[in-house]
């Protein structure tokens, strides 16, 4: 790969915010969360503040509390990467200088043109690299959010080989959709960027077998460990040991992510917590509004979920 500030290998699971009673952050639940995750042997860093860490919820002190709790879990050798959403490149930069200042090590940079006033820009390249080149001044290495055709506001590959001559952006999490939209995407950037596959389906095994640097993911923080294992069997060929490793991923991708198939209206977050309350690692699955919290349908479903993976069996194991 070519010479970029920060190299990513590995897995970088994408974390969630817990809420109190009166949804306010609840700093205890988060250290908690946070140091579990981090402490997984083989995660190479944690990321907060994304779409799983429900970002659009927070205000910028919430973010910036956040990234110092995930500062304070990680070890020497990981990094903390802190999502940042702004349609100004302006008060992105702003926002990076705080995040960085609070211990952020690289941003996961969301699209910056997915609202109704910019959607025109979202095909644009060079309003997509100016936006990026001015967030670069913060001096925050960045990873770009690449979306899937079907959400709408996904970059061209034409713009992604753009961005990444952008000094500043290090990365792809390409939650791109389908390996025919990622085969290019690995082809054209693998040895310009990092590229992190962001599968949350059953298509993951096809990414990585493919090609990938890595995984940035919100699924890997129920069951982590598992996780680890996956990419470490797929970077060796592992092709028997990957398939029986999806075989227990794959019940909780369809039970708490549904895939990315999204058909019920409770929040994917909602159900990402629930599945973490059950395997006690979390005390609520609160969202702030508008989302949509789990109704006892979806919870028996995760329920099903976790119980035909193996991981709810092992928790109840470990409490007797």
């Amino acid at each position: 790969m070519t010479s970029k500030s920060l190299a990513l290998r590995g897995l970088y699971p994408a974390t969630v915010t817990p809420f109190a009673e009166d949804f306010s952050l609840d700093i205890p639940a988060l250290r908690k969360h946070l140091r579990t995750v981090a402490s997984t042997p083989g995660v190479k860093g944690i990321v907060v503040n994304g779409g799983v860490g429900e970002i659009l919820q927070l205000s910028l002190d919430e973010q910036v509390q956040i990234v110092r709790e995930a500062a304070a879990a990680v070890a020497p050798d990981q990094i903390v990467v802190a999502g940042i959403s702004n349609s100004s490149a302006k008060r992105a930069a702003a926002d990076a200088r705080a995040l960085k200042a609070a211990g952020a090590q690289a941003l996961l940079v969301l699209p910056p043109f997915d609202v109704r006033a910019y959607n025109r820009l979202r095909g644009h390249t060079p309003s997509i690299v100016a936006y990026f080149r001015e967030l670069g001044e913060a001096g925050v290495p960045m990873i770009v959010f690449l979306y899937s055709p079907a959400s709408g506001c996904a970059y061209s590959l034409d713009a992604l080989k753009a961005l990444a001559d952008v000094p500043g952006v290090v990365g792809i999490k390409a939650a791109c959709g389908t390996l025919d939209v990622y085969r290019p995407i690995w082809d054209a950037l693998k040895d310009k960027v990092s590229v992190l596959a962001a599968v949350d389906g059953p298509d993951l095994p096809d990414f990585l077998a493919y090609g990938a640097h890595g995984a940035l993911i919100g699924i890997s923080t129920v069951g982590t460990p598992m996780w680890v294992e996956l990419l470490e069997a797929a970077a060796r060929g592992e092709g028997a040991r990957v398939k029986a490793l999806m075989k227990r991923c794959a019940p909780i991708m369809e039970s708490v992510w549904e895939n990315h198939h999204f058909k019920r209206p409770t929040s994917e977050v909602a159900s990402h917590k629930e599945a973490l309350v059950q395997l006690g690692q979390l005390p609520s699955s609160r969202v702030r509004a508008p989302s949509i919290g789990v109704t006892p349908e979806v919870r028996e479903e995760i329920r099903a979920g976790l119980l035909a993976s193996g991981l709810l069996e092992e928790k109840m194991a470990m409490a007797k």
